[in-house]
């Protein structure tokens, strides 16, 4: 008796345990159709999203850096980030030049100024303490450029070649000034 209770809730369980496989792969073939049928196709689709806001923005942070860079070379007194901020002023400069020049060949218009509130950080920057103000662009840097390395790798996968051969040179400086503000981060103990 006690064997074909065993044998009873032995098949109960192998059918349950089946039943439950066969509801997971419904489910999985069902969400993989389902997810299949809502992907468009983006093969035709501009991956690096809208050109001229990317310049826009492109140039709103090279602008940033360049202000930026200039202020922590005169304000700072460490060497290492007095040397950074020179290397970032040089690598902008020739970033922006660059930007501004492919935009007019498109016909795109960019600001030629800092929008109010980054002007009103860059203030608030210059009456900061040494100690704080060094600690501070360190980590604007490591996150300025973390963003900017989103921004380019967008844009390096755009349909237009001038667009992803700007974008890919662009985007190997932020990788630079990146790794190296986040050395001058580690060697300083910010």
């Amino acid at each position: 008796m006690k064997n074909k209770h065993l044998i009873a809730i032995f098949t109960l369980g192998v059918i349950s345990l089946s039943a439950c496989r066969n509801t997971e792969n419904i489910n999985a073939s069902t969400t993989d159709s389902t997810i299949a049928q809502t992907i468009p196709d983006t093969a035709t689709v501009n991956r690096g999203g809208d050109i001229s806001a990317f310049m826009q923005e492109a140039v709103i942070d090279g602008m940033m850096q360049m202000e930026l860079g200039k202020l922590a070379a005169q304000k700072s007194t460490n060497k290492l980030i007095k040397r950074f901020a020179e290397v970032i002023v040089k690598d902008q400069t020739k970033t922006v030049t660059d930007l501004k020049a492919l935009a007019a060949s498109k016909s795109i218009a960019l600001p030629t100024a800092l929008p109010a509130a980054d002007l009103k950080h860059i203030e608030e920057l210059k009456n900061m303490d040494v100690a704080a103000f060094e600690k501070h662009y360190i980590g604007m840097m490591i996150k300025d450029n973390a963003a900017a390395m989103d921004l380019y790798k967008a844009a390096s996968v755009t349909g237009d070649a001038k667009i992803r051969s700007f974008a890919t040179k662009a985007l190997r400086m932020s990788e630079r000034h990146f790794k190296r503000a986040g050395e001058i981060n580690g060697n300083a103990g910010y």
